[in-house]
């Protein structure tokens, strides 16, 4: 900026929560005495003039067709991964085309999509007008000539199932669907021990009327597998009675029962003859955090169970799938169960977690990707 007088910038980001930060932090490296004039007013577009006549603006994507510019010099897209690619063709790129100026994306992989594409293209030493970098969040820790401490990075990835570490703190793209639990084989064991009648037991149900099925699983606190039960096509008054038979069989086990849809008639039958029960909401979001935490438990021999085919094939068949849009979504494939899963994760919940609601924790840190074009 300083280099090129009277330069027209732009700093773009998909959403204006993800634009505050980064202005201020823009703001806030940018020596004093460069700085000829600064606005920052919810009514005012975030805005930095320097003493060379060069500006510079922060927009937002919030909404459609609000990125239309003209004589752009250059521009930086945030979060690249979030944008629409037809926010990039649409609005922004031909911005650029007056002036031949130049583009830098930042952000988060999401999948595979127009983000990743200009990431490869970059590696193709063919394609002279593009260049691409990817660094993990370690190359920002400080025994790397970072600024944070390699231990913050730890915790938070020993925190993460494999998919998300990968994506989230190496930085890499994900391609397709895979499988979720990779280590399901290693945690079987032969023998369990029976219940004894003096240890606590915690016990998830997933209920399902017609063509699911209803699955309870009990674990106790070493994370065994101490009791499972499977059956389909009871009247749920019947469902409900065989889960509290089942929870008080093991001492009055604490119970977790998927509480949507079906589940929430029996959960309100359930809560007026037992006490020790509660619900769990299940949504995109919830489930993620369900499963994802199961798959933590796997990796870190949290969980053993018994070697059951209809259990152990659920789990080695349970994948993701990358959305267009970057996301991870779980589930059984098309035409197979995934009770015995959500079942298992509900008890493993309570196991990690007790009866505490669903909270999300922030990362603070991500993988990022780097990409610049010159038009």
């Amino acid at each position: 900026m300083l280099q090129h007088p009277r330069s027209l910038l732009w700093w773009v980001a998909p959403l204006y929560k993800e634009l505050i930060p980064a202005s201020e932090k823009i703001r806030n490296l940018t020596p004093p005495e460069t700085i000829e004039k600064k606005f920052e007013n919810q009514n005012i577009i975030r805005y930095i003039k320097l003493y060379n006549g060069s500006e510079i603006y922060f927009h937002s994507a919030d909404r459609e067709d609000s990125l239309r510019g003209m004589g752009l010099d250059g521009l930086v897209v945030d979060e690249a991964a979030q944008l629409k690619e037809t926010r990039w063709h649409g609005e922004l790129e031909p911005s650029l085309t007056d002036k031949n100026g130049w583009a830098i994306f930042i952000g988060t992989p999401k999948g595979t999509n127009w983000f990743s594409k200009l990431y490869i293209r970059g590696q193709d030493r063919t394609q002279n007008l593009y260049e691409s970098w990817r660094f993990s969040s370690y190359d920002n820790a400080k025994e790397n000539g970072g600024f944070i401490d390699k231990q913050n990075f730890d915790i938070i990835a020993n925190d993460m199932p494999e998919l998300l570490r990968r994506q989230e703190i190496y930085g890499e793209f994900l391609r397709g669907e895979g499988v979720v639990f990779r280590n399901v084989q290693r945690q079987i064991k032969e023998e369990i021990k029976p219940y004894d009648g003096n240890e606590p037991v915690y016990v998830g149900a997933d209920f399902g009327k017609t063509t699911d099925y209803t699955v309870l699983c009990a674990l106790r606190a070493n994370g065994e597998l101490v009791g499972f039960d499977r059956f389909s096509q009871i009247d749920w008054v019947f469902q409900a009675k065989r889960t509290v038979n089942f929870a008080k069989t093991y001492g009055n086990a604490r119970l977790l029962i998927d509480s949507t849809g079906l589940g929430d008639p029996i959960f309100d039958f359930i809560k007026r003859d037992y006490q020790l029960v509660e619900g769990y909401k299940i949504n995109v979001t919830s489930k993620k955090a369900l499963i994802e935490n199961l798959s933590l438990m796997f990796d870190n021999r949290e969980i053993w169970i018994s070697n059951n085919p209809v259990l152990v094939n659920e789990l080695e068949i349970f994948g993701y799938e990358i959305t267009s849009s970057g996301n991870i979504q779980y589930g059984a494939p098309e035409g197979y169960h995934d009770d015995c899963v959500v079942a298992l994760a509900l008890a493993a919940w309570q196991l990690k977690y007790g009866f505490k609601p669903l909270t999300v924790h922030p990362i603070v840190m991500f993988g990022k990707i780097g990409v610049t074009n010159e038009i």
